[in-house]
């Protein structure tokens, strides 16, 4: 296939805006990694030859993978892309990323746009052609990662839960909630429970360490082998940010004395920035003169938004065997959006037409980047790591039959149609499956939801061969 052809074919693979619908939650309602300072700034080399991106210096070799599918790809695009017809990300824009990433020009507000173009128009042609240089969404957010941003205020990883961000944040209110619609659509979720725990289960047979287990957002863990986990491992640690829902969920489930005895709770904020989210969120709506000046405040909030170091879940002391997130990443980004949005409106009033697309933009761009850390949070801590997530919502409406069908309106809850477009080469993919989860089922007066559920079986990527981190 030529270089021109391959282009535009991934491009016409592209999906619609990945900006989902305006003000509302999508419809679905550790690492061990170290730093150091004498890193910055370090050069790195790919079979002798430096990188554009040398700047990136690879904090830790964990990262290589992906910074160097991005480094590549983005030589090749740049060389290649002048041979074709209006590309999808014309020569200047692929070259004015590259000097984002590589720290040499401050990063703009299309810059996240185009970032994603590219990673989407890559992966589309990576399938296309498995000879041209592969990357996809979540390589280049963890390349992004890495760059400091203009102006950007420091955002500390802490676990902990802020109280006062967990009751504005609502998320009792949406446990609460979650376990309503569960009881008023039993046979969709009992079937996707059903698959949901037969992959996990797959993979712990697959595990070859049986000391301990950690499972992230067990909550209701509706979905969720507890039993065969505990009956599998020496230890097992549940994590979830809802302390009355988990308590309630393993009093119920772990009757047995002895598997509750080789159980551990842990409530924590798996994105570790929801109390400082939170407080900035206030402050910007309370210290601006009026809404336009809060409208900036909000979006410089969102365009600033890097974490300093690399997310940790995990004490540096300990390492699992196995690890789960389960439909953990498409839940851990949209409360602030909706919370932003209530503040915003209850001091001012709704956000103008001509408005929402940007607030939407500049959302989406930190809900992107939220999502990304927590699957950085998920390296270098296990041997297996089992990672689902519901990807794709889609919109049913019944029809003059009374027959459910999908109504084309669709939301994507990781910005990409896959969840494999946003594992980064962090990973190695061993596994990986799909199904479909009926949330809840139209009615006369109102809409249904059927989810595309994915689900991968991940190890962590060594570090390619020619590459040096001096």
């Amino acid at each position: 296939m030529s270089i021109s052809r391959a282009i535009l074919r991934g491009s016409e693979l592209l999906t619609p805006s990945v900006l989902g619908d305006f003000g509302r939650p999508h419809a679905w309602s550790v690492t061990g990694i170290e730093t150091d300072s004498r890193d910055a700034r370090r050069p790195f080399w790919i079979d002798g030859v430096q990188s554009k991106m040398s700047w990136l210096s690879l904090p830790h070799p964990r990262f290589a993978p992906a910074v160097l599918a991005v480094d590549r790809a983005l030589a090749w695009y740049i060389r290649e892309v002048p041979l074709a017809n209006q590309p999808p990300v014309s020569l200047a824009q692929a070259e004015y990323l590259g000097e984002v990433l590589a720290g040499t020009r401050p990063r703009a507000n299309e810059h996240f746009e185009i970032l994603v173009n590219f990673a989407r128009t890559m992966y589309r042609i990576g399938q296309l052609d498995p000879g041209t240089p592969q990357v996809n969404l979540g390589d280049t957010l963890t390349a992004l990662s890495l760059v400091p941003q203009s102006g950007e205020a420091r955002w500390t990883f802490d676990a902990r839960i802020d109280a006062d961000a967990f009751a504005k944040l609502q998320f009792r209110e949406t446990s609460v909630g979650i376990g309503k619609t569960r009881r008023e659509n039993r046979d969709g979720w009992w079937s996707h429970a059903q698959k949901n725990r037969a992959f996990i289960e797959d993979v712990v047979g697959k595990t070859k360490g049986r000391g301990l287990a950690v499972i992230l957002g067990a909550g209701h863990a509706f979905d969720l082998p507890l039993v065969e986990l505990a009956r599998s491992f020496e230890k097992l640690v549940l994590v979830d940010i809802d302390a009355e829902a988990l308590n309630a969920t393993v009093a119920g489930v772990l009757k047995d004395p002895g598997l509750r005895a080789r159980t551990e709770l842990r409530f924590l904020d798996l994105t570790g920035i929801n109390g400082q989210l939170v407080q900035r969120v206030d402050e910007a709506v309370a210290s601006a003169a009026n809404a336009a000046e809060a409208l900036d405040r909000l979006e410089a909030l969102c365009w600033t938004y890097r974490l300093a170091e690399p997310p940790r879940l995990l004490p540096p002391s300990e390492h699992a065997d196995l690890l789960v997130s389960s439909c953990v990443l498409s839940q851990v980004a949209w409360p602030q959006r909706v919370y932003a949005k209530r503040v915003y409106e209850r001091r001012f009033s709704a956000v103008p037409d001509p408005l929402k697309l940007r607030w939407a933009r500049h959302f989406t761009d930190l809900e992107l980047r939220l999502q990304q850390d927590h699957l950085t949070s998920l390296a270098g801590v296990a041997e297996q790591v089992v990672l689902t997530c519901d990807v794709v919502s889609n919109g049913t409406v019944l029809d003059n039959a009374g027959i459910e069908r999908k109504s084309g309106q669709t939301i994507f809850a990781l910005g990409v149609p896959s969840l494999l477009e946003r594992v980064p080469k962090t990973f190695q993919i061993e596994g990986h499956a799909s199904w479909e989860w009926s949330r809840y089922k139209a009615t006369r007066t109102g809409k249904g939801s059927r989810m595309d559920v994915e689900g991968a079986r991940l190890t962590v990527t060594q570090t390619p061969h020619g590459l040096e981190v001096p």
